[in-house]
């Protein structure tokens, strides 16, 4: 009986441990993800996100979209996935956009204090993808495109999902 409950404690430690590895993992993970950058973007650190550029603004005629990808400073696998599935439908679908400044990829950590605006701005609750058409220097609508957290396991259906929502956006600019 004794050996018996020598066992089962073993057993709970190593439960425990395990638990413990892996949510130290993940946070590890999640922390020191770099996102690739590719020309441009414009990357966020979770620092401060810059009003529109009315310098910039200009050369399109006053028009342009930013594509935010709002986050915490931890981040999930699957937030890290819909950034980086994010990102590659913006960089690989509008290259042209990206490089003449019709079109901007920001990503914004909610959690720093000058960005948590963003919260109640755009009515997040959780790692967002929302597209803004900017016109004059000022907002003029936005849409937050929530499939991404259905179609983060099929890159087929989330690339077409993500560049319609952008084509649209840049079509009405």
């Amino acid at each position: 009986m004794k050996t018996r409950s020598l066992v089962t404690v073993a057993l709970l430690v190593f439960v425990v441990v395990a638990v413990i590895f892996l949510i130290a993992k993940e946070i590890r993970t999640s922390e020191g993800i770099a996102s690739p950058l590719g020309a441009g973007l414009t990357a966020g650190t979770g620092s401060q996100v810059a009003p529109p550029n009315p310098d910039s603004s200009s050369q399109q005629g006053n028009r342009k979209v930013v594509a935010y990808y709002f986050h915490g400073r931890v981040r999930c696998v699957s937030c890290v996935k819909i950034e980086t599935l994010s990102r590659k439908a913006v960089t690989e679908g509008f290259p042209k956009e990206l490089m003449n400044g019709r079109l901007e990829f920001r990503d914004v950590n909610v959690e720093e204090p000058e960005n948590r605006h963003f919260i109640a701005d755009y009515k997040l609750f959780s790692q967002s993808l929302v597209l803004v058409e900017i016109r004059d220097g000022r907002q003029v609508r936005w849409r937050n495109l929530e499939k991404v957290w259905t179609l983060l396991n099929s890159e087929r259906e989330f690339i077409p999902y993500v560049q319609g929502g952008v084509s649209d956006f840049l079509g009405k600019t």
